[in-house]
């Protein structure tokens, strides 16, 4: 099983608390619209809709679905997580930073630290895979930027708020990851 404690130069990472829903709160907050991108968080979100992100964190199997709160500068700024498919032989990643500290490397500092872990410690896994939407500009720079390829784009594949959207989906494997 991956560590639920990872550490970076400038980041921590450790499973979500019941006590962080206030901090998921305001990182929701920090970037008007960004919801626009995730079909599992309201559009109007509330208070409430954090403490319930932050239960279903804490209640996830971590063999299965882990999960990790970002911490920056001790406070949480973000999430990364992985759910296993396959019997473990690959992992779709979904991560999320706040707004106030986007543009600063950190996604992709704690995405590959989570990448590099999961290969480390679950020898079967061979595939992580990455989805986005078409206008998720910046996510898909953080996805190149770790050595994912694109492999293709699912035309109006998710709904998210209303409507259909284009599903950008990336894939890194193994072989790829080592030779980076």
């Amino acid at each position: 099983m991956i560590p639920a404690h990872l550490e970076t130069e400038r980041l921590t990472l450790r499973p979500f608390r019941d006590n962080d829903a206030n901090a998921v709160f305001d990182y929701w907050r920090s970037d008007p619209g960004w919801e626009r991108h995730n079909a599992s968080v309201p559009h109007d979100f509330s208070l409430g809709d954090a403490k319930d992100f932050v239960a279903r964190m804490c209640a996830r199997d971590r063999a299965k679905q882990p999960h990790w709160a970002l911490i920056h500068n001790g406070v949480v700024s973000g999430v990364v997580s992985l759910s296993f498919e396959q019997d473990h032989g690959i992992a779709v990643i979904g991560y999320g930073v706040h707004g106030n500290i986007r543009g600063r490397g950190l996604t992709a500092e704690a995405a590959s630290t989570v990448i590099a872990a999961a290969f480390t410690h679950i020898a079967q896994l061979q595939r992580v895979r990455a989805h986005t939407s078409a206008d998720n500009l910046p996510s898909m720079r953080v996805l190149e930027k770790l050595g994912f390829s694109h492999e293709g784009t699912l035309r109006k594949n998710v709904l998210v708020k209303g409507a259909f959207v284009d599903d950008v989906v990336y894939g890194l494997l193994r072989h790829e990851w080592r030779h980076r």
